[in-house]
């Protein structure tokens, strides 16, 4: 395991070292600043309370989807695209280990924007709206943790398609272009199909990502649906593709890379 933790110490310098990170942590802050200055100045919404904003900040995790497909759709392919894949390999550590670091890095940094996301929404909040009014059950820390453990699996599952598409097509335009593509036009598909009456979306990747119908008493996508339905599914997405992306990183020449 030390092996494996010095890898993952090697792809977030890696990550990090990169101006784009910083100007994509800088976005979610200034992002999450600009919306509280706006609701305070500028719609006056008569917000009072720091855990509301909180809340309702939470709709910028959009951004961190964004942020974290581009990170793992570069994560592979930038090793074939600059040539240094053929240096990665020759260390001691296998293929397989070489490419769950990647992996576990993509995910730490998704938790780390959403960490940035909800702190600085917190001293956002604390500083526009204070701590003086009332808050509403949905307003809650608990209800505010689980808004944004709800998001961080469909982020998750994007990030996780795009580490796929860069690992298999070794395009990172290609992993980013698509997996963004499909974030935005799947709610209109899954959308078009329900109301032809194709059962068979119910077991679509976007059909099932977005949990919040089963923990706040909304109907699910396709009637008959239930949390654990969701949940296995997404993990057979989940397992389909990391196999494939195994299968393929651990089994390619890359001799004429």
């Amino acid at each position: 395991m030390s092996s494996v933790f010095r890898l993952i110490q090697n792809e977030q310098m890696k990550i990090y070292t990169r101006l784009r990170t910083w100007i994509m942590l800088a976005f979610v802050v200034l992002a999450v600043i600009s919306m509280g200055a706006m609701m305070k100045y500028v719609l006056e919404s008569g917000m009072n309370h720091v855990l509301h904003f909180m809340s309702i900040s939470a709709s910028l995790a959009p951004l961190v989807t964004i942020f974290s497909v581009i990170v793992a759709g570069d994560s592979v392919a930038s090793e074939f695209t600059w040539g240094t894949v053929k240096l990665l390999l020759i260390r001691p550590a296998s293929r397989g280990k070489i490419l769950l670091a990647k992996y576990i890095s993509v995910l730490l940094f998704i938790v780390e924007l959403l960490l940035i996301m909800l702190i600085i929404s917190y001293f956002t909040g604390l500083v526009l709206f204070g701590v003086s009014g009332s808050v509403s059950p949905d307003g809650t820390m608990p209800a505010i943790l689980q808004g944004y453990g709800i998001k961080a699996v469909e982020i998750v599952m994007t990030a996780t398609l795009a580490f796929m598409i860069s690992t298999v097509f070794r395009s990172s335009s290609l992993a980013i272009g698509l997996s963004i593509f499909l974030m935005f036009v799947s709610g209109t598909l899954v959308t078009i199909l329900v109301q032809l009456r194709y059962d068979w979306v119910k077991y679509l990747l976007f059909a099932n990502t977005d949990l919040t119908p089963y923990l706040h008493g909304g109907k699910p996508v396709v009637p008959g649906m239930t949390l654990g339905f969701s949940l296995a599914v997404l993990a057979g997405y989940w397992i389909v593709f990391y196999a494939v992306s195994w299968l393929l990183f651990t089994k390619r020449d890359v001799a004429g890379s």
